[in-house]
């Protein structure tokens, strides 16, 4: 038998050890092979690629390179050198046999998602993407491609690209554990929570330890209403982290929801401890210990309420609420307007006023904190224009006049009503209307409270206001009180939420 035959053997055999994983003593017939011939290539690349398969990757480069020296043509030994290289953290080597390995052979897939995978990892997700993708369309079934082009829409905040390529990894591995725990938490994300729950409740099976599933299967119960499962669920978060802030506050609410007011300080006051900077629980605490804060609430505490609540805000307020403000407003405007008018929609969240004012209305504005809210709103239609920023950074900062301002059920976010009167007054016309809503604040509230006798925070983390406040406003701003009307605007826990309905005129 000849030298070159005898190698040729010890190499297939060798290849053989190394695919079922008897490493050593495919190691051993390697080096067998290269005392005879210190240069043989395919010897080289596979005692690398074994001591890669050992994680030993210094000496997998070592090994690598050797054989990229014998052999520079062949595009695997480049790819595989590669990958050695990124994992003892030599990115410029990496990059540069990657791309060597892709002029050698342009449809190399493999080659294609390990430089996505290393342009992932130092953050050049958008460059990623486009490598991902050209792989995708070389080899359509490669799972762990599709798994790395999702994960890189979800850095990119491409939530709903990213659902089909997690989709399809489960199609060819129906047991991938990070597909279905990250294919849960997007859908949770993007409140699809009916598709979300059974792929995170797999999870947890599998991963009784895995916080982030139980913490978003709280926050899918929370959507779904099922309190009992979402308590379920940040208790079992709690358990395995005491310190999770998050679950601590998602509890709180599902607490304050409940009536359970005690408990729900309690979890909140834990959460601010935790993130002394998390705005919405030291808005949450103050109303439940009966502080009153006279800058309202938080932008932070407001934007992520209705964020959350913006694709069932409709349904809740209209069955379980009875909100009627809308319907007031335009009852209250109707005798004082006469033509169309041009108007600015305060708070306008889900465009429940659009509707009902369209007859009256020449260009209806909308603007609202929450940018779910204004989605919304986008598709109910009925607005000229529509702008996600705060009230005050608006009315600040115009750049139009309106005929008339509405604004249902907002001013319960602010505690004093100084600076908002004051810029509705610059941002109307003469002789301009403005139609707004207030939670009412009693005499008996004010009796037990004197030191907040204009305004005050209820335990329902939103603001009351006296009448005798909103007069006082009214001949400081010069505004005209043409109408004001008590009403039930809504019910909170089935008792009926006393407000009052005012129609003022710029003078």
């Amino acid at each position: 038998m000849t030298k070159d035959n005898e190698i040729l053997l010890k190499l297939e055999k060798a290849f053989a050890l190394q695919q079922s994983d008897d490493l050593n003593a495919a190691m051993k017939l390697f080096e067998e092979i290269l005392a005879q011939d210190p240069k043989q290539a395919d010897a080289l690349h596979g005692l690398g690629m074994a001591y890669a398969q050992q994680r030993n990757f210094p000496k997998a480069v070592e090994y690598l390179r050797q054989a990229v020296a014998q052999a520079p043509t062949i595009a695997e030994f480049h790819n595989n050198l590669g990958n050695a290289y990124q994992a003892v953290g030599n990115v410029e080597g990496a990059l540069r046999h990657y791309h060597e390995a892709l002029r050698l052979k342009g449809s190399y897939a493999q080659a294609l998602n390990n430089l996505g995978t290393l342009l992932y990892r130092l953050g050049k997700y958008d460059e990623a993407e486009g490598y991902f993708q050209k792989s995708i369309r070389i080899d359509p079934h490669a799972v762990d491609t599709h798994y790395n082009l999702a994960n890189t829409f979800i850095q990119l905040d491409k939530l709903l690209e990213a659902v089909p390529h997690y989709q399809e990894v489960l199609r060819l591995r129906s047991d991938h554990l990070g597909a279905l725990h990250n294919l849960g938490i997007t859908l949770c994300g993007l409140k699809r929570f009916n598709e979300a729950e059974p792929l995170l409740a797999t999870v947890t099976i599998r991963e009784p330890n895995n916080i982030d599933a139980w913490f978003h299967l709280g926050v899918i119960y929370s959507g779904l209403a099922q309190a009992t499962e979402a308590i379920e669920c940040y208790e079992k978060v709690l358990s395995l982290n005491p310190n999770h802030a998050h679950s601590h506050h998602n509890l709180a609410t599902v607490f304050l929801h409940q009536g359970k007011k005690d408990k729900a300080l309690e979890h909140y006051k834990i959460a601010l401890a935790l993130e002394p900077g998390n705005q919405t629980a030291a808005h949450m605490v103050a109303a439940l210990s009966n502080q009153t804060l006279a800058e309202g609430a938080p932008t932070e505490y407001t934007r992520a309420l209705f964020d959350q609540y913006a694709y069932s805000y409709d349904k809740q307020v209209k069955e379980k609420l009875k909100y009627r403000v809308p319907q007031l407003l335009r009852e209250a405007v109707s005798p004082f307007v006469s033509k169309q008018v041009d108007t600015l929609d305060l708070g306008c969240g889900t465009g429940l006023c659009a509707p009902l004012f369209a007859d009256i209305v020449g260009k209806m504005v909308g603007v609202d904190i929450s940018a779910n809210m204004i989605e919304v709103a986008r598709v109910l239609g009925g607005y000229h224009k529509l702008i996600v920023t705060d009230i005050m950074s608006y009315l600040q900062n115009r750049n139009e006049e309106f005929d008339l301002i509405i604004a249902a059920d907002v001013f319960v976010y602010f505690g004093s009503l100084k600076d908002v009167f004051s810029s509705c007054y610059k941002t109307l016309k003469q002789d301009g209307l403005c139609c707004f809503s207030i939670e009412t604040l009693t005499d008996e509230e004010c009796q037990k409270d004197p030191l907040h006798a204009d305004f005050q925070l209820r335990i329902t983390g939103r603001y009351a206001h006296h009448n005798h406040y909103i007069h006082t406003l009214c001949e400081q701003q010069h505004f005209e009180i043409l109408s004001e009307k008590t009403e039930t605007i809504r019910y909170q826990e089935d008792v009926p939420m006393i407000g009052t309905i005012y129609v003022l005129k710029k003078g």
